[in-house]
């Protein structure tokens, strides 16, 4: 079938509520349209879905506002203004009409029409000045004048907030609403609320407050306080970061009243001893122009660390000059900037200094890692850089790191094509090291690399050897599995169904044993159910799961488990539910987390809060929650599919199925497969961000997000910001995993491992694998790939099982 290449359709609307099954009581039915494009959707494809429900009445006026605010968490700008505007049409009840208005109000905040926002937020409050709305309205409107750079009225507006709705959220809005007046030139007032919000319950400490405290009073020229503030942050801070900060800022007063000595002793501070600040780098450059003496250590570390590599060098060319005392690491950075600037023999011969010559350096065995990865690396030198790991091994063997640059030198080995040689390597590691860690998965690498040269016979007795050597279940599965895998290739089906069975059977839910029941039922990976079905009783659950809390955990029968019950005298609890009602998703979030790890011993109140947190729509802590009451009875990952089936409908949700399953279907996807790559990318979390700068429910990187709107077309203004929005967020990811599965021949694996890890990387090692899915995944280089696949795999298995009702 040919592949739908552009955005998915606007799909009738049977499609769009195909399968709108029912959650977890009181999660909302997300029925929004899927989007604004008018293209023909391809045709459904075998497995069948479900068959369609009946189409529901017209919704009433209160039913389109609960659609529009689902529709705004979504993303979907469009539809939500559609919502609220025919909810003011259509009902002149004052608290339709005033949340209608809000909810215009917000959407075009988001939308970046800033005056349409005005317009509808304060018509809301004028107009409807009792309402429980205006509270809200307030909020929206402070965060609007901040945007356009009117912080004074934005003062005014968390001002009114404040007033409105004290005692929940009231150091948030203080801090706030200080920062507006700060911004505003204001200073006076702004300490006097930064005050309030360092008095008010928050979570963690005030440090972030008083460096805010200490700049205001800067700002007002009164140094000796802010030097003091200074002072007490830098004393009571354990972050480095937080000292370098503290030493340039006070570097910055001392000189305002002219106290230069004090200020060059700060500036100091931070360049010898938190050099990886950038704070630290800005003192540097402060001290070099007023002629300050700094060491050249110093300084070349600082430069190092903030991207300047040429002054680097330069600063321990001059160091070593007159010092020895640690030339050592100064040598080790010296490689790792030329490296750096793309000059890595320099690097290496920097390094082989320090190798040489200060076998006492701290840095000494990092130099003898740093120069093998540079020459396999950089340099394409596999047999220089198997060398130097082997020479480190040979004259050093009982050095603590021994074990590990063996291991190093056969992966080394491995990718350079010599797949005999580095099975040999991985092989000395247990009678050489058998107390090392490496010791099982050097034994399965070897097995690998036999199997890839060809020698299956004695890769079927290294995988026999590696059954042995693990006593996890998921390696006792893996080795089973390429025991089969061997005995096939060997031309014993018998014995290769036989493994393949005791695979199955060793650790259900693990990748391993999932993949080997697909190879007996002769299915193809992420082959779905014929039929599926995502609707579940959830009150009879919900009370069997109930039931089943009470006996596992001896809770007797009058105490009610249906609510938050104590938790709602936790002020966390309030100021969660507060921040995410304002749509401050990542403070919801700290509190609820916070609440969560506190009472996580707690059978009970963790049940509870993983209700609470389903109903409210944060499922990413709601799953862990839920995985925790399991946790509790001592149950493992097998284990849980024989919990109440409530817990695993809530671990393994359907959630933003409103979106997914028009887009899936859209791009010729399966809906569970969709469900399972949201789940593992963000546990359903649209405003996750990676530490790599993923953003959203598909974890999409802002610059192949650009790419793609770019070439769609859409959404109109794009900005990473965009990547937020869950609609845009799982549109962009099914586009981008449809391409990859398109360039690579539609191999959903390789697709994955195209997502995750770039096509280029997926392409070579699809090549390397010749064809075969199962040897293709234990060569990719990256362990977080490799995992992040056999994660799909098994997510896909439990939705699949959950799912499936075919006769």
């Amino acid at each position: 079938m040919k592949r739908h290449k552009k955005f998915i359709p606007l799909l009738l609307l049977g499609l769009a509520l195909l399968m709108a099954c029912v959650l977890p009581a009181g999660v909302a039915t997300q029925v929004a349209p899927a989007s604004e494009s008018t293209a023909t959707p391809p045709p459904p494809t075998t497995p069948t879905p479900t068959p369609l429900p009946p189409l529901p009445p017209t919704p009433i006026p209160g039913a389109r506002i609960e659609s529009a605010d689902l529709a705004f968490f979504n993303g979907d700008w469009d539809t939500a203004l559609r919502e609220y505007q025919t909810a003011i049409e259509t009902d002149p009840d004052p608290e339709i009409q005033s949340a209608a208005l809000l909810g215009i109000g917000r959407t075009r905040f988001k939308m970046g029409d800033h005056p349409a926002a005005l317009d509808a937020l304060r018509q809301a409050i004028a107009q409807y000045p009792e309402s429980p709305h205006t509270p809200a309205a307030y909020f929206a409107i402070a965060q609007t004048y901040e945007s356009l750079l009117r912080y004074g009225e934005a003062a005014e507006g968390y001002q009114s907030y404040l007033d409105l709705r004290p005692g929940l959220i009231d150091s948030y809005v203080h801090e706030w609403r200080a920062d507006a007046l700060s911004a505003a030139g204001e200073h006076i007032s702004a300490i006097d609320a930064y005050q309030s919000a360092r008095v008010t319950p928050r979570l963690g400490d005030t440090l972030p407050l008083d460096i805010k405290i200490a700049h205001a009073y800067a700002a007002l020229g009164d140094h000796a306080t802010a030097l003091v503030a200074y002072h007490d942050v830098y004393t009571r801070s354990a972050n480095d970061y937080t000292k370098a900060a503290a030493d340039y800022l006070l570097g910055r007063s001392y000189t305002a009243i002219g106290q230069t000595d004090q200020a060059y002793a700060a500036y100091l501070d931070a360049v010898e001893n938190y050099p990886l600040s950038y704070d630290s780098y800005q003192a540097l450059i402060i001290l070099v122009e007023a002629g300050y003496p700094v060491s050249e250590f110093d300084r070349g570390l600082v430069d190092y660390f903030a991207g300047q590599y040429n002054l680097s060098i330069a600063a321990f060319d001059r160091y070593l000059i007159a010092f020895t005392e640690q030339a050592g690491t100064a040598y080790y950075y010296k490689g790792l900037a030329y490296r750096a600037m793309d000059n890595p023999g320099s690097a290496v011969a920097a390094w082989d200094v320090l190798i040489q010559s200060y076998p006492d350096d701290e840095y000494w065995d990092d130099a003898w890692e740093q120069k093998a990865y540079t020459q396999w690396a950089y340099l394409d030198q596999y047999t220089g850089a198997r060398r130097t790991l082997l020479d480190f091994v040979d004259e050093y063997p009982l050095h603590a790191r021994a074990a590990e640059f063996l291991y190093d030198a056969a992966r080394i080995t491995e990718r350079s094509g010599d797949w005999g040689l580095a099975a040999n390597l991985w092989e000395r590691i247990p009678p050489e090291y058998p107390a090392s860690g490496l010791v099982p998965r050097a034994i399965f690498l070897a097995g690998i690399s036999r199997s890839r040269a060809g020698d299956h016979s004695s890769a079927l007795s290294t995988f026999q050897w590696f059954l042995g050597s693990s006593s996890d279940l998921g390696d006792q599965a893996a080795a089973h599995f390429w025991i089969a895998k061997s005995h096939q290739a060997l031309g014993d089906k018998t014995a290769a169904q036989a493994s393949w069975q005791q695979a199955a059977n060793t650790d259900p839910t693990g990748y391993y044993s999932e993949r080997a029941r697909d190879l007996l039922l002769e299915r193809e990976p992420f082959t779905p159910p014929l039929m599926y079905d995502l609707i579940f009783d959830a009150e009879a659950e919900r009370a069997e799961a109930e039931a089943w809390m009470r006996h596992v955990f001896a809770i007797p029968e009058g105490l009610d488990l249906s609510g938050p019950g104590p938790l709602l005298n936790d002020p966390r609890l309030g100021r969660g539910t507060e921040l995410w009602n304002l749509g401050l998703y990542e403070a919801a979030r700290a509190e609820f987390e916070s609440l969560r790890q506190d009472v996580s011993q707690n059978p009970m109140d963790t049940y509870r809060l993983t209700n609470y947190l389903v109903d409210l729509g944060l499922y990413r802590p709601a799953i862990f929650a839920a995985r925790q009451v399991l946790n509790l009875h001592g149950m493992d990952d097998t284990a849980t599919m024989n919990a109440p089936a409530y817990f695993n409908h809530l671990r393994f949700g359907s959630y933003y199925r409103d979106l997914i399953i028009p887009i899936a279907q859209a791009y010729d996807f399966h809906p569970l497969f969709l469900f399972s790559v949201v789940r593992q990318e963000s546990l359903f979390e649209g405003f996750v961000r990676s530490s790599a700068g993923a953003r959203g429910l598909m974890q999409i990187m802002p610059a192949t997000g650009e790419s793609i709107a770019v070439n769609a077309g859409w959404p109109t203004g794009y900005t990473a910001e965009d990547l937020y929005r869950p609609k845009v967020s799982i549109t962009f990811g099914a586009d981008y995993l449809d391409s990859q599965r398109n360039f690579l021949d539609g191999d959903m694996l390789v697709a994955l491992a195209a997502y995750n890890a770039g096509p280029g990387n997926a392409a070579i090692w699809w090549n390397l694998a010749e064809g075969d899915p199962d040897l293709f995944l234990e060569i990719i280089r990256y362990d977080e790939t490799r995992n992040y696949i056999r994660g799909i795999y098994e997510v896909f298995a439990i939705y699949r099982r959950l799912y499936d009702r075919t006769p």
